[in-house]
């Protein structure tokens, strides 16, 4: 993602410098530019042109374009002068058409190069001609001279990228270890088959030219479907917990408590488990919310939220069920159990002045003693709150009911 209070210091003098190497190998390639075949070396310079349409954004944001091969391969049967000037076209394409801010474009226009001025001297110190296909040591020198090209290339990507967004896992030695087989393994290969295909024939070179852009937009298209599909799986997660979640708390909404009311009801009728339910309401929250604010009002149901999530076992589940009203459902805990839990739950609540001069009372209700139903069980726990409340208590304990709906 991009720096919202723009490039460092750091950032910036990192990438004018790879800019002035650049400058430097591109002023000192003009003269072997000249005696270079023109068709070649517009041949390729075209192709690695097009090759900028072909791009695979990965994972931490580096862009690896086609362009490569086709500068490498100029390289191979050119020298090292064919490469910074086919880079430099391909940078100043690139800002327009991937929208590659200004100086990424100088570090890739300076490193690449770089990386292929390493290449060069290297391939042609060693061969004395350009590449032969029927000379097996060729290829063992293109391996050889491109791991220098790409080893440039993966530093210089992966510590601009390190101090344009401070993220250290981009210079991580294992992710510099991907970074650089994923570009040898794009790169090399493929650069030598077109420098064999041009050195054969127009129609092989051709044919290898459109096998290799289409392998390229195939990639590019798998990649992208990756990157969306992530994207919706993303979304669509985040969608659920909105609609699973309270925005403010960041507790379980009402429509996920009869869920997980009604799952737990039906292991209690399985296996027996009691099941408890303790509501709890604020009062005099609207009081806060005149007095102090909303803010002051939405602090106060963090407060309880924080407050349940610290308390709650595993086991247990926090909710809030909507307005000034909670609800924690306790499995495996009968009334006495969760009657211990509220009184606990009353006193942390009322500490560190979270409620900001607010009160709770607390309905406590369990299965099977106040019934087996969510409704049972929420109406019971309901009717403890509001007799808790009517008694000036702060926690109340539901009544067993028998037939007629009496107290027993």
């Amino acid at each position: 993602p991009p720096n919202r209070a723009g490039p460092s210091r750091a950032y910036m003098a990192y990438a004018l410098s790879w800019l002035g190497v650049g400058l430097v190998l591109l002023v000192g390639s003009l003269e072997g530019v000249r005696r270079t075949p023109p068709e070649a070396l517009v041949t390729f310079g075209l192709l690695a042109l097009v090759g900028n349409l072909v791009t695979v954004r990965l994972p931490t944001g580096i862009l690896l374009g086609m362009q490569g091969p086709f500068a490498l391969a100029a390289v191979w049967l050119l020298g090292w002068h064919a490469g910074p000037v086919i880079h430099f076209a391909c940078a100043v394409a690139l800002v327009p058409l991937r929208r590659l801010e200004l100086y990424r474009a100088a570090i890739f226009a300076g490193s690449t190069s770089l990386g292929t001025y390493v290449a060069g001297q290297v391939f042609w110190s060693a061969t004395g001609h350009p590449l032969r296909p029927e000379v097996p040591s060729h290829a063992l020198w293109v391996v050889g001279a491109g791991l220098g090209h790409c080893l440039v290339n993966t530093l210089a990507v992966a510590v601009g990228r390190f101090l344009g967004t401070g993220d250290q896992t981009h210079i991580h030695p294992r992710n510099l270890a991907n970074l650089l087989g994923l570009i040898a393994a794009a790169f090399l290969p493929v650069s030598y088959l077109l420098a064999a295909a041009y050195r054969a024939s127009l129609p092989v070179f051709a044919l290898t030219v459109s096998v290799w852009l289409l392998v390229g937009l195939t990639l590019q298209a798998y990649r992208s479907s990756r990157d969306l599909r992530a994207r919706l799986e993303q979304a669509t997660r985040e969608l659920e917990r909105l609609s699973t979640t309270d925005a403010l708390t960041e507790l379980l909404n009402r429509r996920v408590f009869v869920q997980v009311a009604q799952r737990e009801l039906a292991r209690h009728r399985r296996y027996g488990d009691p099941v408890s339910l303790v509501l709890l309401d604020l009062r005099g929250f609207k009081r806060v919310n005149d007095t102090q604010g909303h803010q002051a009002g939405d602090a106060v149901l963090r407060w309880v939220a924080h407050v349940l999530r610290r308390r709650i076992r595993n086991t247990d589940t926090a909710f809030r069920l909507g307005g000034d009203e909670f609800a924690v459902l306790l499995p495996g805990t009968g009334l006495s159990g969760a009657l211990s839990f509220a009184e606990s739950l009353y006193r942390a609540l009322k500490s560190e002045h979270g409620l900001r001069g607010a009160d709770v009372t607390l309905g406590v209700a369990s299965c099977p003693e106040h019934g087996c139903t969510v409704d049972e069980l929420v109406r019971a726990a309901d009717r403890a709150l509001y007799r808790a409340r009517e008694d000036g208590k702060w926690v109340g304990a539901a009544e067993v009911t028998g037939s007629a709906g009496r107290p027993l």
